[in-house]
C-alpha cells in the first residue's frame, strides 16, 4: 500500500510520500492530497485524457465512501476543488523538514473561480462533494447508529455495505477497478427482503432489480447509493 501511494511501484499513478518512517520496521503513513493520491496529479502532466476521467471519478467515489461509510466525514480543505500537492512547501526553511504540507495547499482563489465552469475539474469534483453532503444529510439511516452489514458481491473490485435501520434500507455499492464489475442482484436479497426496485440517489432512477442470475454493472470507478423502495 505504501509503495502503490507513494508511486514507488511500477504502474502507480499516485503521487504521494512516505511520513514517519520507522527504520527498524518501514512502517510509515502517506502524506499526499486526495487528488494526487488518486492519480488527478499525474495524469494531467502526462495529459492523459482517459486517466484524467479516471482520476476524477476516484476522488468522486473516496469522497462517497467516506460520506457513507459513517462516523463524521472529513474534507481536508482542498479536496473539493481536486487540489493536487502543492510543493511550494520545500522552498520555505520552517516546513521544509515536513512533507505533509504537500497536502496543506495554498488556496489558489482563481483556481476556485473555475469551479463555475460546467464541466471543468473543479465544477465536477465541487459540484459532486455538494451533493454528496445533501445526500448524506438526507438519511437518518446513514447516521452513527452501528446499522452497517458488509455485503459479499462476489467480486474482488467491488466494497459493499448495507446501512439498515427499522425499515429503511440502503445498499452502497463501489467499484474500485479501473474495469467495469459485474454483481449478481442477489446481493439485494440476501438480507431479509427481496426488494423489487431501488432508486439510487446518486443518478436519480429508480433501477428494477433483476433474477439473481443477471448483474449489475458497476462502471469503472463508479458507486451507487441505492435505497429500497
Amino acid at each position: 500500500m505504501k509503495d502503490y501511494f507513494s508511486g514507488e511501484y511500477a504502474s502507480s499513478p499516485a503521487k504521494g510520500a512516505l511520513f514517519g518512517v520507522n527504520p527498524k520496521t518501514q512502517d510509515a503513513r502517506i502524506s499526499g492530497s486526495l487528488a494526487s493520491l488518486c492519480g488527478l496529479e499525474k495524469a494531467l502532466s502526462e495529459n492523459n485524457n482517459e486517466q484524467i476521467e479516471f482520476s476524477i471519478r476516484k476522488i468522486i467515489m473516496m469522497q462517497a465512501h467516506s460520506f457513507l461509510l459513517g462516523g463524521i466525514p472529513m474534507i481536508f480543505y482542498g479536496d473539493e476543488m481536486g487540489y493536487t500537492n502543492d510543493y511550494s512547501y520545500l522552498y520555505d526553511s520552517g516546513k521544509s523538514y515536513d512533507n505533509r504540507w504537500m497536502h496543506r495547499p495554498v488556496i489558489d482563489w482563481n483556481k476556485n473561480e473555475k469551479r463555475k465552469e460546467q464541466g471543468s475539474i473543479e465544477e465536477r469534483i465541487f459540484s459532486s462533494t455538494k451533493k454528496l453532503i445533501s445526500i448524506r444529510k438526507s438519511f437518518s439511516v446513514i447516521a452513527d447508529k452501528k446499522n452497517i452489514t458488509w455485503l459479499t458481491p462476489h467480486n474482488i473490485h467491488v466494497a459493499g455495505y448495507m446501512r439498515a435501520w427499522n425499515s429503511e434500507r440502503v445498499y452502497c455499492l463501489f467499484n474500485f477497478s479501473s474495469k467495469a464489475a459485474y454483481v449478481t442482484w442477489y446481493i439485494f436479497k440476501e438480507h431479509g427482503m427481496r426488494p423489487k426496485t431501488l432508486f439510487d440517489h446518486w443518478r436519480n432512477e429508480i433501477i428494477a432489480v433483476g433474477p439473481d442470475h443477471e448483474y449489475l454493472i458497476i462502471e469503472p470507478y463508479e458507486f451507487y447509493i441505492l435505497e429500497v423502495k
